[in-house]
């Protein structure tokens, strides 16, 4: 690898890994088979891979967990290892999210990196890392925690990232994109009764739960464990009314656990004879150590017989957040709407792959009825960003398809394309990717699996 290429992931002087050997900047499999068995073990030799070529006085220590051995990492073990950095900097709504079961860290000093690593015979040939959040570190830390990731080796992408992530990664040498947005609810000034003028939505959930004597309330994680068979078989009968039926998707929204889990809120909805209608799940964000808001990320629902139950009981765990204090209920991400809004759209043929998505690719999820939802909570609008370092990246948004469960391979997803443009073309020309309101509000079950469907 050149010295240009080694000065852009390394950020100019501060060289940390020696130029002219290439194997110094991709480490050998061996190795990072040896850390990932040494951490799993309670080695620490794990820890200074990275950091070992680097000048001492700036030597880095650093654990990097891959395949078979981020597969063992147990729910308590991954805890007590990432904890300190979640709840000091866990402040994204999916920061949470990197706990989940399969994901592979990049672990430095200052924070750490979830990710996971991707193969394919045209797009990636050679394992391309594919990061779906921000990193979990403090804001001035970014720079050096990218870097490093990147030393290591550079073909990565970074999913549904902030902004300020975006404006680290771009001189870095990545090509960003307005993603869609997450619309923020602002708790303490929110006003979770409705009205019929713009928040027709929520009016109308609260009057659906009070007539159809729908009970909502908050149960603790080990309570949860003996409604576990209730809540599964709901969980597959929403799963199976998806255009994705035949598997759960992950990452962008994790499965569900029917049990503890430290700090998430688990609210659970249930009809007059006492079944349960539905659940949410919310994910704490942390600040400094505290909890400042939650994050709607599991969210399933009997939509047949209830179709604005989802609403009415984020309005439910709103009123309980607010007595609490805390500022924020993120209703994570709207894909592909209002792509003009983000600052950065770096790459045309990303920015056309969304907008064909957004348009078009509802036979693979349904994009468009998801944002439309979102938008009528008239929350605060926050643009998400796609960054790639790729000569096209539009084919990193594939492979992230892919590694979420979203894709079933090139060939059956251009196919969905295809068919989702069927309708379209007879239908008119919807506005691609925008997200609209109108003076009634719909009814939209089927809403799509994962990225929570709040």
């Amino acid at each position: 690898m050149g010295k240009v290429r080694q000065n852009l992931l390394l950020g100019g002087g501060e060289a940390s890994i020696p130029s002219g050997n290439a194997g110094h900047m991709n480490m050998s499999r061996a190795n990072v088979v040896t850390a990932t068995a040494d951490l799993a073990s309670g080695n620490s030799r794990a820890e200074w891979l990275v950091g070992r070529h680097a000048h001492p006085a700036r030597r880095a220590k650093v654990r990097i967990i891959e395949g078979e051995g981020a597969k063992r990492l147990g729910r308590e073990e991954k805890w007590e290892l990432l904890s300190p950095f979640l709840t000091q900097h866990g402040r994204e709504g999916i920061s949470y999210a990197t706990l989940q079961a399969g994901m592979e860290y990049f672990i430095g000093e200052a924070g750490y990196i979830a990710y996971t690593s991707v193969q394919h015979p045209l797009f990636a040939r050679q394992a391309k890392r594919i990061a779906f959040s921000d990193p979990i570190c403090a804001p001035e830390d970014l720079p050096t925690l990218l870097r490093s990731f990147l030393a290591r080796d550079g073909r990565a992408a970074f999913c549904v990232i902030s902004e300020e992530c975006a404006e680290v990664l771009r001189p870095m040498g990545f090509k960003v994109n307005c993603i869609g947005y997450e619309p923020q609810l602002p708790i303490q000034s929110y006003n979770t009764q409705g009205n019929w003028k713009e928040l027709d939505l929520i009016k109308r959930a609260r009057n659906e739960a009070r007539r159809e004597g729908i009970t909502i309330r908050e149960e603790n994680g080990e309570s949860l464990t003996f409604q576990e068979q209730e809540l599964k078989a709901l969980s597959a009968k929403w799963v199976s009314s998806k255009k994705i039926n035949d598997r759960e998707i992950w990452l962008y929204a994790r499965r569900p656990i029917f049990g503890h889990e430290e700090d998430v809120r688990k609210f659970v909805a249930y009809d007059p004879e006492g079944r349960i209608a539905g659940f949410v799940f919310y994910d704490p964000m942390y600040r400094d150590g505290k909890v400042f808001g939650y994050s709607a990320n599991i969210v399933r629902c009997d939509e047949r017989r209830y179709g604005r139950l989802a609403t009415a009981v984020h309005m439910v765990a709103a009123e309980k957040f607010k007595a609490e204090g805390k500022e924020c209920l993120n209703l994570l991400l709207a894909p592909f709407a209002n792509l003009e809004d983000g600052n950065f759209n770096d790459d045309w043929g990303a920015k056309l792959f969304f907008k064909l998505s957004a348009r078009f690719g509802n036979q693979l999820y349904n994009f468009k009825g998801l944002s439309f939802h979102k938008s009528k909570y008239r929350g605060v609008v926050r643009p998400l960003y796609y960054a790639s370092n790729s000569f096209l990246p539009s084919a990193d948004i594939y492979l992230a398809f892919a590694s979420a469960g979203l894709a079933d391979g090139c060939l059956a997803t251009f196919g969905k394309f295809l068919r989702g443009m069927l309708p379209a073309g007879r239908n008119g020309k919807a506005h691609p990717g925008r997200a609209t309101s109108s003076a009634g509000e719909h009814r939209l079950p089927g809403l799509g699996q994962g990225l929570s469907a709040s």
